[in-house]
């Protein structure tokens, strides 16, 4: 339309004409354009299935959103010795956001970066993350009412909970727990340990006082060797396990609950593109894995001779 026109026409047409002219303009630029072409570091613990499995979710979901983003990964293979020359590539490659998937790499990326935001995935405490301005992301921990509220699926016959934990680690942990399980009508008999020569003492004062043995991850609980303990434990007492991974489930746990590692992804994917769009990451607060998936140990709960309804066994993501 001439210039001349538009400028004989009233004020408020003309107003119109040119917020419809520019809505149109948004309208025919591509997505994509719009959300510009972002650098983003890619920093990975492991080359195991799960971690894959995430980041593969964030792509997809930034890819949905009109996202085309250009990535840097760094894979560290297990290896905190990568971590440092990763960290320094990341800080000189002029990356707008750092995903870091697994606790190893989130811990190097807070530790080495505070200049570039970061969204964490695959991380066991989401702790570490609220003391960092620049960082945010998805745990693999559900709230503890998550938890007691499947507990009481699964066993509803369970009426007392014991739990071994090293108090450094895990002392609001257990005390969130025991206000929450006394809500639900359980009781929690916790026995402390601080160090791993403290466990079968503990094992033993809760041999007859609990129906249920909840595993929270601490640096003692996770061990290798103390998990082969207590799962021996729960054979001999036929005291099933809560584990916290379906790798315990695998060795003799009950069950675990387990995140969907593509939507814990995509749950960073949503985190990374607010920040993309301007928000800080200390603004997005860390959050527990929105769905909730489980492993199921049969021959456990046939050697316990606990009855599963067809519905939970029917809807476990795993069984062994």
């Amino acid at each position: 339309m001439p210039s001349k026109i538009i400028m004989m026409m009233p004020t408020a047409v003309r107003i119109a004409i040119r917020a419809a002219f520019l809505l149109l303009l948004l309208v025919l630029v591509p997505v994509s354009s719009r959300a510009g072409d972002e650098k983003i570091a890619v920093l990975i613990s492991a080359n195991d299935a799960p971690f894959k499995e995430a980041v593969t979710g964030f792509n997809d979901f930034l890819a949905r959103q009109g996202y085309k983003a250009g990535y840097e990964v760094f894979q560290l293979d297990g290896s905190a010795g990568k971590a440092v020359p990763a960290i320094q590539k990341i800080k000189a490659g002029g990356a707008r956001l750092v995903f870091t998937v697994g606790s190893l790499a989130t811990d190097a990326a807070v530790k080495g970066i505070s200049d570039i935001p970061i969204v964490a995935c695959l991380v066991l405490r989401t702790d570490l993350l609220k003391r960092h301005e620049n960082a945010t992301g998805v745990g693999l921990e559900f709230p503890v009412e998550t938890q007691i509220e499947w507990m009481q699926r699964m066993l509803p016959r369970a009426r007392t909970v014991g739990i071994i934990y090293n108090a450094a680690e895990n002392q609001a942990k257990v005390d969130e727990a025991a206000a929450a399980a006394k809500r639900a009508g359980l009781r929690l008999e916790v026995e402390q340990v601080r160090s791993p020569q403290d466990v079968p003492a503990a094992l033993n004062n809760l041999s007859r006082r609990v129906d249920i043995l909840w595993g929270l991850p601490d640096s003692i609980m996770l061990s290798p060797l103390i998990a082969k303990n207590v799962l021996l434990f729960s054979l001999r007492n036929s005291i099933p396990v809560v584990g916290p991974s379906a790798a315990w489930v695998k060795a003799g746990a009950l069950y675990s609950l387990d995140g969907d590692y593509a939507d814990l992804g995509a749950q960073c994917g949503e985190m990374a593109a607010r920040v993309l769009e301007g928000a800080r990451p200390a603004s997005i607060p860390a959050s527990a894995p929105r769905k909730v998936q489980y492993t199921l140990n049969l021959y456990t709960a046939k050697q316990m001779r606990l009855s599963l309804s067809d519905q939970l066994l029917s809807g476990a993501h795993q069984t062994y």
